[in-house]
């Protein structure tokens, strides 16, 4: 498990954050629409799992 520092989409259906480099879902965010932390967001469910 790669733990990384909390992020979320700055794109408004954003539901949830992601802390671990390889989750598939987090990676395809592109760093222009990062947002540092959790944003008051549910974990994703892919991080969850890794």
């Amino acid at each position: 498990m790669a733990k990384v520092s909390p992020f979320h989409s700055k794109l408004p259906e954003t539901d949830v954050y992601h802390d671990n480099s390889s989750c598939t879902l987090g990676d395809n965010i592109e760093s222009y629409n990062r947002i540092a932390g959790t944003g008051g967001l549910r974990k994703c469910s892919q991080c969850a799992t890794l």
